[in-house]
């Protein structure tokens, strides 16, 4: 059953407990360590999942788009703070009720619980899967798989990544010099171009990028 669903069918006394809450680009909506005080039921826009470390180092590794639910994994889990951090990448709105509300739901509508797990189950099975190949990479065979996802199904003759090299680092989980030598030598490769300082891949370049992606972890 579709959130949407779930929540135009909210119960009244549920929705008495619940409020409506926006945030901005760039906006924490929850930080890693907070206590685990609330669930959001994100409504609009798209969030950003992060880790900080002790280092400084930050890891971006998942992104949240709506409809989805915010903390519903630590309140479940009964984890008395929040494992990671969440930030507004555009104008994001929410529905925010307390642990105990969303709890309080959950029993009361079987509908509701069901949809839940398996949201939760969706979000939890690409990290899985994942794992065990991305996460252990090389630095570079980390940017040229980042670079490939970027890519996705795009078909333009030119692509260009308007990520910056501290986004990109965060995203694959290294510092920003490591992956200005990855843009280095993979541009050496003749895999990618810089226009203006962003990466530019073209056409034979989109090619060669899945090409000798393959053969690295074949």
């Amino acid at each position: 059953m579709k959130l949407e669903y779930l929540i135009e069918h909210m119960p009244e006394d549920i929705k008495r407990q619940t409020t409506h809450k926006v945030f901005l680009p760039g906006e924490s909506l929850m930080r890693k360590g907070e206590r685990a005080t609330h669930v959001y039921l994100l409504t609009r826009g798209s969030t950003r999942v992060s880790n900080e470390f002790a280092s400084g180092q930050r890891y971006t590794f998942a992104s949240l788009d709506t409809p989805d639910l915010i903390g519903d994994l630590e309140v479940l889990s009964g984890q008395g703070a929040y494992a990671a951090s969440n930030e507004a990448v555009t104008t994001c709105e929410v529905i925010a009720m307390s642990a105990e509300t969303f709890l309080q739901w959950m029993r009361m509508d079987s509908e509701f619980a069901l949809t839940v797990a398996q949201m939760l189950a969706a979000k939890m099975y690409p990290t899985s899967n994942e794992a065990g190949r991305v996460k252990f990479l090389p630095s570079l065979e980390r940017l040229h798989s980042y670079l490939i996802k970027r890519l996705g199904t795009i078909e333009a003759d030119t692509f260009i990544l308007h990520t910056s090299r501290q986004q990109i680092a965060d995203d694959i989980g290294t510092s920003v010099k490591t992956v200005n030598r990855g843009v280095a030598k993979l541009k050496e490769a003749g895999l990618i171009g810089l226009l203006h300082g962003k990466i530019s891949i073209n056409k034979e370049q989109q090619k060669a990028l899945h090409k000798t992606f393959h053969d690295l972890i074949d």
